[in-house]
């Protein structure tokens, strides 16, 4: 992990390339954790080799890799991790990663990642749809492997992911319809609204407060007029 401080054309970023492949399944996830701190697209490669991991907890840490170094296999992997293998491309997911959200269980390094990433969701003041909303969710015991993988896609705008995200709003683990609501906060998707206010009285009360939370984000004034960090911004009540 200390490899990931190292300026990326310093030589010595060559032993994460080593590291990768130690026998010790902890240090092959922190070496590819650390490529993808150091983003360093030529190391990708490395990343791309331990998709094929035997442990999830390494395949999940590749993908998320390739996924900041902005790699189209990182994205298309953790989109497979969220869908499982229910809807997986067999051209595209290898047999060891299509039954990575089963097996594995959140590693360290994905909390870390998740709530670090939080810190550029920047919420309007008073309505507490940011950082802390986001650690607590994340921290949650139950929160499964495919809802933090959701929430590492949540910075990507395309067509795919955002279809992705709106299927999560009626999905069948609740880990998933929070983490829908938390990117709808955070990305103040507006159009969401009306897959917010089925939530009202969904079955798990963390996915009910996050509702209300997300409905009294996503009801404040338009994006284009949001005011800046700081600023004094009423509460706007849920219309009838």
């Amino acid at each position: 992990m200390a490899l990931s401080a190292i300026p990326s054309r310093d030589p010595v970023t060559s032993l994460l390339e080593t590291l990768a492949k130690d026998k010790d399944a902890l240090v092959r996830e922190a070496a590819i954790v650390s490529i993808g701190e150091l983003k360093d697209a030529k190391l990708a490669k490395t990343a791309e080799d331990a998709l094929d991991d035997a442990v999830p907890e390494v395949a999940f840490a590749a993908a998320r890799t390739l996924f900041q170094l902005k790699q189209t296999d990182g994205r298309r992997a953790l989109i497979e991790i969220v869908e499982k293998e229910t809807k997986a491309k067999s051209s595209f997911v290898r047999a060891k990663l299509r039954d990575v959200s089963r097996r594995m269980k959140r590693p360290k390094s994905a909390f870390v990642f998740v709530t670090r990433q939080g810190i550029g969701f920047v919420p309007v003041p008073g309505v507490g749809a940011g950082f802390s909303a986001l650690v607590s969710l994340v921290g949650d015991a139950d929160f499964s492997a495919r809802a933090t993988a959701l929430l590492t896609l949540a910075s990507d705008n395309s067509l795919e992911v955002r279809n992705v995200i709106e299927q999560a709003f009626t999905d069948d683990d609740w880990s998933m319809r929070a983490a829908a609501l938390q990117i709808a906060s955070s990305r103040n998707e507006r159009r969401w609204r009306s897959r917010v206010i089925p939530l009202f009285e969904d079955t798990n009360r963390r996915v009910r407060y996050r509702a209300a939370v997300a409905f009294l984000r996503l009801d404040q004034s338009p994006a284009s007029s949001r005011p800046t960090a700081g600023a004094q911004v009423p509460l706007v009540p849920p219309k009838k």
